[in-house]
């Protein structure tokens, strides 16, 4: 095995190059995965279970579809997710869930200098959804991330 020398000089920028190039793909995203899983329960107005009705979950990156009560594994994204569950004998029950930003996304900023902000950003990593939503059928809520609960109502529309 032949041996490889260096010129007097050369060993540490190549280090810091190779070293730099190693730890890149790490600070790439401090906030995780795009994806994230939510679970879908719908309820009468009495608060009573209403099992087997058929949700659809949308937002700017896809729909999924589930059957109540399940969970699906979605994509985040700084848009609103529209839940839209539906069964027969009741009237439609709709959720608009407000996408809130984790709060890694500002080490993002920090650390990175906001590279991993902007990738981030464009995957959909630095956002996140409530991991448990009720849908209550023959009604419309808007729910906040502050809180996690129905900020406004108002009957759902035929």
């Amino acid at each position: 095995m032949k041996a490889v020398t260096f010129e007097s000089g050369t060993t540490a920028p190549l280090l810091a190059t190779l070293a730099a190039a190693c730890l890149a793909p790490a600070c790439a995203s401090v906030t995780g995965t795009p994806l994230e899983s939510i679970t879908i329960q719908t309820r009468d107005r009495s608060g009573n279970e209403v099992t087997g009705a058929a949700c659809e979950l949308s937002n700017a990156k896809g729909k999924w579809l589930l059957t109540s009560p399940g969970s699906v594994t979605i994509t985040r994204s700084n848009d609103n997710m529209l839940i839209t569950c539906r069964k027969d004998g009741q009237d439609d029950g709709v959720v608009a869930l407000v996408s809130s930003t984790k709060g890694a996304m500002f080490g993002n900023i920090l650390l990175g200098g906001g590279i991993g902000a902007i990738i981030d950003h464009d995957s959909g990593a630095a956002y996140e959804y409530p991991q448990l939503v009720q849908v209550e059928m023959g009604a419309t809520h808007v729910i906040k991330p502050a809180d996690d609960r129905p900020a406004d109502s108002a009957p759902a529309a035929k």
